[in-house]
């Protein structure tokens, strides 16, 4: 029976461990997150020899995979986890299910348990694969040696084709490390990175409806944010004078200050665009993955009379909650270019809505609830301060639950690349360490990460970690002593019968002063702005803790 890893081969070529890592440096990664273990071992040697690649030690692999995720999103490129087997894997899932859901090429690379001792009930051992599968686009165990350079490129090639996703790989430490001949291939020999551009027929025909229509609008998804077209979206809304709506798990895919700006749709959206879509009758999606809570397929944000114009890189998300009335595929670049190239040709205007006045009536019934004097300190109130004291290109990112759904409420997005949720996966405690992933990615921009109470805790120990690696991220903690989005669902659907929904929380400031870093508590809401500050000033991983008002619930669901 094996008990640990064996020597590394000394035959004439490299290990398969450092044949791994090659590959990662073909392909630009110069992060790595996660935890060493017994089976990841032969992985870490070789990074261990591999200047070119910061490895980030975290203190879960969750964590790991969050960073990872964060930096995915922040940065547009693969991003790279590394675990142990048995719990190991297990520990990076939610991690991973979140980037599944928000299609972020993470690459997890993993170990697993050596041959003789597989299906034998040894430590840590499991079908990682099967486990793996439902969570990624692709997951793989490395058979022998000779294949550890051909699947990571496969791990890669699937990450990085639209739709982008998560793909996991795993290799035993006798594969790592036996000797393979060395293959030096470019990343450009075994995969596309130019997205085709879109039929000139099916522009054509999504023009031809836009003509026709008496009311379009434009919806914008995340396509526009990972080409970096926004500045093209902003010119076709400027020529064609169309409304623009952003999806709500891509706000920042459209300026929300821009004066064809509707701000953004869907469940926990603005009333602007919850009130405006519906009397569309046009609706072209563009670079969008539609869901059901992000267009509230029940309750008709999109009109059952409106024609829909859906354009996505990736062909086999049309029609996934709504039949469309023209498909376009191909890059979201292209497909905006030939848009803003005909309207220009035919001088098309379709101005049909004074959207400064619908955004006008959107904000100031919602300052009008800000309640800045309010105490206990209202939790729109700490979305609004957010959004007071960070830059045009300042990043925040948000949890689920009741603190992330206000700050989507209450905070506009300027500029790309500025605003992370993972409502779309529903999990709490990602925020801190994709925020930390996130920050660096963008090492320019500063970054607040909102959370809840019960999603700060789930991953505080990050904090180590943050203070480590010197990562600046302040983390803004909506402390309501419970579990707000439960609250609000107990009360609208279970006639207010509340239960296993309040607990006691440490002394988060305190808490994170212990780690070394910077901690503030703010009990009324003049005082609120001020820390916000000295933490951004601190040059510090730090985290400012606000005590909000316990009965202060964000909306269940968009009511018309």
């Amino acid at each position: 029976m094996a008990t640990g890893p064996k020597q590394a081969s000394t035959g004439n070529g490299i290990t398969g461990a450092r044949a791994l890592v090659d590959t990662l440096l073909r392909e630009g990664i110069d992060h790595v997150f996660g935890i060493p273990g017994t089976q990841n071992l032969a992985i870490l040697d070789a990074l261990r020899d591999t200047p070119r690649i910061r490895f980030i030690l975290t203190r879960h692999e969750q964590g790991a995979a969050f960073m990872a995720y964060g930096f995915a999103r922040a940065s547009g490129k693969a991003s790279v986890v590394t675990a142990t087997e048995g719990p190991g894997v297990t520990n990076l899932a939610t991690g991973i299910g979140a980037a599944n859901r928000a299609f972020l090429p993470v690459i997890s690379v993993c170990g697993v348990q050596e041959s003789e001792v597989r299906e034998r009930d040894a430590t840590q051992d499991m079908d990682q694969v099967a486990f793996m599968r439902p969570l990624t686009k692709w997951a793989y165990s490395i058979p022998n040696t000779a294949k550890v350079q051909e699947s990571m490129r496969k791990a890669f090639r699937v990450a990085l084709t639209e739709p982008r996703g998560p793909t996991h790989v795993e290799a035993s430490s006798e594969i790592l490390l036996q000797s393979i001949e060395q293959e030096a291939i470019e990343p450009a020999a075994y995969r596309n990175s130019v997205l085709p551009v879109c039929d000139p027929a099916q522009i054509d025909r999504a023009f031809e409806a836009i003509a026709a229509a008496q009311r379009p609008v434009f919806v914008v998804g995340r396509g526009v944010l990972n080409e970096q077209a926004a500045a093209a979206m902003i010119e076709l809304a400027d020529r064609t004078g169309i409304p623009v709506a952003a999806l709500q798990y891509s706000p920042d895919a459209f300026p929300t200050d821009h004066a064809s700006a509707l701000g953004p749709l869907g469940r926990n959206g603005w009333e602007s665009a919850n009130t405006t879509v519906p009397q569309a009758d046009v609706i072209v999606a563009i670079g969008a993955h539609m869901d059901v809570y992000s267009t509230m397929f029940r309750y008709g944000i999109f009109s059952k009379d409106a024609k829909l114009v859906h354009h996505t890189a990736a062909p086999g998300h049309i029609g996934i909650v709504f039949p469309v009335s023209v498909a376009v595929t191909g890059s979201t670049a292209s497909f905006i270019a030939g848009l803003s190239q005909r309207a220009g040709a035919k001088g098309l205007r379709k101005a049909w809505i004074d959207v400064a006045k619908v955004r006008d009536k959107h904000d100031s019934e919602r300052n009008a609830i800000v309640r800045p004097d309010a105490v206990p300190i209202q939790p729109q109130f700490v979305a609004h301060t957010l959004r007071e004291v960070l830059p045009r290109n300042g990043m925040v990112v948000t949890d689920a639950g009741n603190a992330g759904k206000h700050v989507r409420n209450y905070y506009g997005t300027y500029a790309p690349g500025t605003f992370i949720t993972i409502e779309d996966w529903g999990s709490v405690g990602g925020a801190f360490p994709i925020a930390l992933g996130a920050k660096l990615a963008r090492p320019d921009r500063p970054i607040i990460a909102a959370a809840g109470d019960m999603g700060a805790l789930c991953n505080i120990g990050e904090f180590e970690t943050a203070m480590r690696e010197n990562i600046p991220v302040v983390l803004v903690v909506f402390n309501d002593q419970g579990l707000g989005n439960e609250r609000a669902f107990q009360q609208a659907h279970y006639g207010g019968r509340l239960f296993a929904v309040d607990y006691r929380n440490p002394d988060f400031a305190a808490l994170v002063r212990s780690f070394g870093g910077h901690g503030e508590q703010v009990t009324k809401p003049q005082d609120l702005k001020g820390a916000l500050e000295r933490a951004l000033g601190s040059g510090k991983p730090a985290l400012v803790e606000v005590a909000i008002d316990q009965n202060t619930l964000a909306p269940v669901v968009f009511k018309a």
